[in-house]
């Protein structure tokens, strides 16, 4: 496109340049324009415009004796042209992106947030350029030793990546006040592609949890496990109870999971809880995670005294929990003791405070007593669910809490038995015999006024005597300490 003499002057106000109009303006920043091409690019403009007139008789004549005009319509006149070019193309591009691309917004809440982002900076950035520092400890696969590391995590804020021979555009962002990520690609199909990378992103966090068990935190609603994966799956042996208690419980977790017809079939929702209760150190939290490694099971841990907790949150963190996952509330009697102990003033609900007034209501826990009961078993709660609560005072929990229905099993787990004491000597000492099994028994339990030792002291002495267990004897005295 060619603008020139009066068609130019249809465009352009009479007034441009501060009144003094297009010729005038253009005479006077002219050289300033050809100076600084000539500065920054080592281009000469007037000899390229000389030559250009040279070779355009009808511009050479119509601009003959105002080169300087001529010169700045010709340059006016090719911006034009690229202008008009940039917006055909932009108009056109707006056009593709909307009749051939697809675009999937996956919510921060969703399980598969972190799993894609995972995915996307281990297997499809290479050598980012842009990272964030992450410093955390990672256990060894083979010594289980536990090792400071350092991580360069790319930042994938905006990134392209390829998946299947197609480009893949990753953007988190807030969008109508969401915090989401969106994935969109260009091209034609359907929306199956996402579906086939949602199936990788799976088949990719499988292996890399292989043998762990992952550790979801809930926190501002959402479920978090972090980027260093799982820990490594604990040992049902480890954790030495009662004779017939860890047998109970891999029975009854068996036969729930596989009774998931026979409570449809009866119409009874299909979820099961758990309560463990006894003396702090007795193996109560050991034991869960013992149990969801052994079901390779995840654990999903919440804390009822954090701020920001509401009954809608409650319940939508136990909708939303991840699956193959055990909830775990822990300490459920520092949030909720007895209602008759402590009552508020409608006589119905006790209401936590988990901050305290100057912090305003925006940091108030204000998860009610009857918001815990409906997140548990009320009529929108979740199926195919299981809880563990632990409590040190089972005597605080309100009946409410702990009816059949909500709590389907109790288990006492106190401190050491003569039996667990002596599995627990034979599995730190394998070489031992029978007589050394019987004497560390026996010291600890005909001592007069013995105290009561729990399973977290005994290993402790343990602990204390690995390099030399036949010294163990002469330091049982610590235990009372």
């Amino acid at each position: 496109m060619l603008l020139a003499g009066a068609g130019l002057s249809q465009f352009i106000p009479g007034d441009f340049g501060g009144g003094i109009g297009l010729a005038g303006f253009l005479a006077v920043a002219f050289p300033y324009i050809q100076k600084f091409i000539l500065h920054a690019f080592d281009f000469n403009l007037t000899e390229y415009c000389t030559q250009f007139f040279a070779d355009n008789t009808f511009l050479g004549k119509l601009f003959e004796g105002n080169f300087a005009v001529g010169t700045g319509v010709g340059v006016v006149s090719i911006g034009a042209a690229f202008g008009f070019i940039q917006r055909m193309w932009t108009h056109f591009w707006q056009w593709y992106i909307r009749y051939f691309s697809m675009t999937v917004k996956i919510p921060i809440s969703d399980e598969s947030y972190q799993d894609v982002l995972n995915w996307v900076r281990e297997r499809q950035v290479k050598n980012a350029k842009h990272s964030t520092l992450e410093t955390g400890t990672k256990q060894c696969p083979i010594s289980g030793k536990y090792e400071s590391v350092h991580e360069l995590i790319p930042e994938v804020s905006n990134f392209k990546f390829w998946f299947r021979g197609r480009q893949f555009e990753i953007d988190q962002r807030v969008a109508d006040s969401t915090d989401c990520m969106l994935v969109s690609t260009t091209g034609h199909g359907s929306n199956a592609i996402f579906k086939d990378m949602l199936v990788e992103v799976k088949k990719y966090k499988e292996v890399k949890n292989e043998g762990k068990t992952v550790i979801y935190n809930g926190n501002s609603g959402y479920w978090h496990c972090g980027n260093g994966g799982g820990k490594r799956k604990r040992p049902l042996e480890s954790v030495i109870l009662e004779d017939g208690v860890a047998e109970f419980f891999l029975e009854d977790i068996q036969d729930f999971k596989d009774s998931a017809k026979w409570y449809t079939e009866f119409g009874i929702p299909y979820r099961r809880g758990y309560l463990l209760h006894g003396p702090p150190g007795t193996g109560k939290t050991s034991f869960i995670s013992a149990l969801a490694g052994h079901f390779d099971l995840n654990v999903c841990i919440l804390n009822l005294g954090q701020k920001n907790l509401t009954d809608e949150s409650l319940n939508q963190m136990f909708i939303d929990a991840p699956e193959n996952s055990m909830i775990l509330l822990e300490d459920v009697d520092a949030a909720f003791g007895n209602r008759a102990d402590d009552k508020s003033k409608d006589g119905v609900e006790k209401l936590l405070a988990g901050a305290s007034a100057d912090d305003g209501p925006e940091a108030r826990n204000t998860l009610s007593f009857s918001g815990l009961l409906n997140a548990i078993d009320g009529v929108a709660s979740a199926e195919g669910r299981i809880l563990f609560m632990t409590t040190n005072y089972v005597e605080k929990l309100d009946s409410a809490l702990i009816r059949p229905g909500r709590v389907d099993a109790k288990q006492y787990i106190g401190n050491a038995t003569e039996s667990q004491v002596e599995r627990m000597f034979r599995r730190f000492n394998a070489a031992c015999s029978d007589k050394d099994a019987e004497r560390f028994v026996r010291a600890i339990f005909d001592r007069p006024e013995r105290p009561d030792v729990s399973l977290a002291q005994l290993q402790g002495l343990f602990l204390r005597f690995k390099r030399k267990p036949a010294d163990i004897f002469s330091g049982l005295s610590t235990l009372y300490e």
